[in-house]
């Protein structure tokens, strides 16, 4: 989850997302605009240097990082 931190602090680096955790919402409790979503995940596959389906719903951080372990990558909780 540390990578997930790491790329939301350089979207918006004025917050502090120490507290985040699994069950973190992302639209609803850190208010992502479609636009962070997608560079999160534009990131995201930058930084793993792949490109994912992105074929679940994912609504909070738990399901972020429940999806990257399905696609083989490995994300500290």
């Amino acid at each position: 989850m540390d990578d997930i931190l790491m790329l939301l602090e350089w979207l918006r680096p004025e917050e502090c997302f120490a507290h985040l955790n699994p069950d973190t919402r992302l639209m609803e409790d850190l208010h992502l605009s479609s636009c962070e979503g997608l560079g999160l995940v534009a990131m995201l596959e930058s930084l793993y240097g792949r490109s994912f389906g992105w074929e679940w719903e994912i609504n909070t951080l738990g399901d972020m990082l429940d999806y990257l372990a399905a696609q083989g990558v490995e994300v500290s909780p």
